[in-house]
């Protein structure tokens, strides 16, 4: 397989939320960025539209790898909303022919009324991105070193402003399928862990997880399980396939 030019993007916030959509009465998030959120993050950067990201964000098109810079840290914060007005809808059933009037509903939809949900927070969340596009490269690092976006980047949530720094640029090397310690999020079917060099101290909490993978215009998803370390270390594993070098780091892609 072919070596690619690569993007290294140090990707950080104060706080992020990357929801869980099965989370029902607490917002949960992931512990990292999803795929599509990456997509519409460097959207954002280029200015690419919105019925456009999905297609920018095929395979194909965009290869990105997500290695965890500091020690996922959170926290539950319980953030207020409030019910919109469903406008001027008749929430009245249907007349049936053997009555005159239309039987209203028990109960109807609030309108402006107060709720608050428990929201899982990423507190001091900082990554490392590996881009690789087949296009746009060029204008992404100029916009990266000059801090020019054509929107704001955020850490998942509007609220939750981020910071973009570019790192370096450099060529990914292919590697063979092999034993190798891999430093980014690492897709399940890609690998399997070598359990004689995990040890039980506290350079290792992996856990797997099912995150959203390619979505297309109508926000319908595929989805992909990854070995994850929540701790900052190198995941100790043997490698199928899907495996680069990256200056002194091996990588892989989501």
């Amino acid at each position: 397989m072919e070596s690619v030019p690569v993007i290294a993007i140090r990707y950080k916030a104060k706080y992020g939320h990357f929801r869980k959509p099965y989370s029902n009465v607490s917002s949960l998030t992931y512990p990292f960025p999803p795929r599509p959120a990456i997509a519409g993050l460097l959207g954002a950067i280029l200015g690419i539209k919105k019925d456009d990201v999905s297609e920018f964000s095929q395979e194909k098109n965009m290869k990105v790898g997500v290695e965890i810079e500091k020690e996922i840290k959170t926290i539950t914060h319980v953030t207020n909303f409030r019910q919109d007005s469903s406008g001027d809808v008749d929430y009245s059933i249907k007349i049936s022919k053997k009555e005159k009037l239309p039987k209203p509903l028990k109960r109807i939809p609030a309108s402006n009324t107060a709720t608050q949900i428990p929201m899982e927070l990423l507190r001091d969340p900082s990554y490392i991105l590996y881009v690789n596009l087949t296009d746009r490269m060029d204008e992404l690092k100029s916009r990266l070193k000059n801090e020019r976006s054509v929107y704001t980047p955020c850490m998942g949530l509007s609220e939750f402003l981020a910071k973009l720094e570019y790192i370096s640029e450099d060529v990914a090397t292919f590697l063979d399928p092999g034993e190798r310690e891999i430093s980014t999020v690492i897709a399940k079917d890609d690998c399997s862990l070598v359990f004689k060099k995990i040890t039980s101290d506290k350079r290792y909490n992996i856990q797997e997880l099912k995150v959203p993978h390619i979505g297309d215009k109508e926000r319908k998803f595929s989805y992909k399980s990854y070995v994850i370390n929540m701790a900052v270390s190198p995941i100790p594993v043997n490698m199928r396939g899907n495996s680069y070098q990256f200056e002194k780091k091996n990588i892989t892609f989501l």
